[in-house]
């Protein structure tokens, strides 16, 4: 949208050569006009204003947001400028402000912050839901059908040993041995669901857990160092650390082709830093733009990060591996 037209303001600082000053010069012209800063809505004090500053001590300001309010009441925000014009000695010898209007885009700046703020909460709601979800069919499936499930084996397993006629107990056989094969199904469905130990043991052990899954069913090295991390973190941090590492695990699985995959987590005072990295054949960073209809899922990942008040950077070169990583900031 565009802004309208500036305007620019010369004046003369009181004192300098023969004349008077122009009007508006000094200090105290500038508390006639009611300003605020638009980052704080702090009042401006006359002194605050730029061609005070510059009148006061030289220094320039530069496109300083401000919210003013017009003559007839309404209010407007103005990018307010100003910088001093010097004579052959040095000395101030005159000023120029500088004042462009930009309320119509100041409005629109502030509606898509406004959206963006709405559309982030809406995801991280989402998100929480899914992960309740997620929990819920988790203890389903373990705690009803899979109980269920072995219940019927241990049905159909007693009555082939009691079964006379070997061809029904050879079908009974079958039966028992797919009941196996169904608890294993669903008790690995809800493993993956919800990992136990994240719940109980938190988020170290789940990590391990998981990479050891995955180097048994992996032809790659798998390494994995979380020597800093000693005590347990929130639940949301754990939780939401997890699935990041987890994701991206899965794409060095999906696309990566690596022949190593290292995994840390580093603590310190201030941040929590999960790195996944991998030696495969990477990708162009110009690929990561194209973000919704990306294959590695990194928007997901950015939104988890986001949600915690983190961050997901992402490096990559094409033959060369790449590395994800995600800082959350800890409280205290």
């Amino acid at each position: 949208m565009p802004t309208q037209a500036a305007s620019c303001w010369p004046t003369t600082p009181p004192g300098a050569g023969s004349g008077r000053a122009n009007a508006g010069s000094g200090r105290k012209d500038y508390g006639e006009f009611k300003a605020w800063w638009s980052s704080t809505g702090k009042l401006l004090e006359a002194a605050e204003w730029g061609m005070s500053r510059v009148v006061a001590t030289g220094a320039v300001s530069q496109n300083e947001m401000v919210d003013i309010e017009c003559f007839d009441g309404s209010r407007k925000t103005i990018l307010n400028s100003a910088m001093p014009i010097y004579d052959a000695d040095g000395q101030i010898r005159a000023c120029i402000a500088v004042n462009q209007e930009i309320t119509d885009l100041k409005r629109v700046q502030d509606d898509l912050v406004r959206v963006r703020n709405q559309l982030a909460a809406l995801s991280g709601a989402a998100l929480s839901i899914q992960e309740q979800e997620r929990k819920r069919l988790s203890m389903e499936l373990h705690d009803e059908i899979g109980q269920t499930l072995s219940a019927l084996k241990i049905v159909v397993e007693t009555a082939r040993r009691h079964c006379k006629n070997k061809t029904l107990a050879d079908y009974m056989q079958q039966a028992s041995e797919m009941a196996d094969t169904l608890v294993s199904d669903v008790r690995e469905i809800a493993r993956r669901l919800r990992p136990p130990p994240l719940d109980d043991l938190g988020l170290v052990a789940a990590l391990r857990w998981h990479l050891d899954r995955v180097a048994r069913a992996a032809t790659l090295e798998v390494r994995f160092d979380a020597e800093t991390l000693t005590q347990r973190l929130s639940s949301d941090l754990e939780l939401g650390c997890f699935r990041i590492a987890q994701e991206a695990v899965s794409n060095v699985m999906r696309h990566a082709a690596a022949s190593c995959l290292t995994v840390t987590l580093e603590k310190n005072n201030h941040h929590l830093t999960l790195c996944v990295r991998d030696d495969g054949c990477g990708f162009a960073p110009e690929s990561l733009f194209a973000e919704l209809n990306h294959p590695l899922g990194l928007l997901g990942m950015r939104e988890r990060a986001a949600m915690l008040g983190g961050e997901l950077r992402v490096r990559s070169t094409p033959g060369q591996g790449a590395e994800v990583q995600a800082i959350f900031p800890l409280g205290g």
